[in-house]
């Protein structure tokens, strides 16, 4: 299990998008541009949507030749720091044997009976996401990792797409995330986003009752 610490931003539009890349310097780190690769996400949920209520995020990736089931549960964060446990593991299930419940047993599935008992799960959202990945750098050793993210969310009310911005600390401090987040703030018109892509999706498209 590992605790995930960042900030996130939504960008309001392309071009500020792009311009974010462009920097060779952030908040007096050094930029390494690892390029733009794509990742699909599938994320379920209960009947009555308990994991979108109660901030937990159990989700299926598939990215390249790999598929990772991720379970996050949201940890007390305060002044646009979020702070969450993951606990992922590498698989081969499909998202119709994650709902059917015959799968292998796997740590995420343990953390979530343990959280929520045994409950039937549902396929609640689709995220398509092309990811650009930068890493903040200091005498070639990376203290954090800036995505920009190209998401396009798909659930029972429809498509949507949006643009964001997450800085995760790798092994910088939070003083030190916070003053990043200050220095993209003061040159790029963001706006802070929420806990989580989960929680934003289900608000667009989810449906949600």
């Amino acid at each position: 299990m590992e605790i995930e610490t960042e900030i996130k931003f939504t960008i309001p539009d392309k071009e500020i998008f792009n311009r974010v890349p462009k920097c060779t310097e952030i908040a007096s780190y050094t930029t390494v541009d690892r390029g733009v690769k794509q990742h699909i996400d599938t994320y379920f949920d209960t009947d009555g949507f308990r994991l979108y209520h109660e901030k937990v995020v159990f989700r299926l990736r598939t990215s390249e030749n790999r598929t990772i089931l991720v379970c996050k549960t949201q940890i007390p964060s305060e002044n646009g720091i979020y702070r969450r446990e993951e606990t992922e593991a590498e698989t081969d299930c499909t998202p119709e044997e994650v709902c059917s419940g015959n799968i292998p047993d796997l740590q995420p599935f343990r953390i979530l009976h343990d959280l929520l008992g045994d409950v039937r799960l549902i396929q609640s959202l689709c995220v398509i996401n092309n990811r650009h990945t930068i890493l903040l750098c200091r005498n070639d050793e990376p203290y954090f990792e800036l995505v920009l993210d190209d998401v396009t969310f798909t659930g029972h009310g429809g498509t949507h797409k949006v643009l964001e911005l997450e800085v995760e600390s790798i092994t910088g401090t939070t003083e030190d995330l916070h003053h990043i987040g200050k220095w993209l703030s003061d040159r790029f018109d963001l706006k802070p986003a929420g806990p989580s892509k989960y929680i934003l999706g289900m608000d667009l498209v989810g449906n949600v009752e």
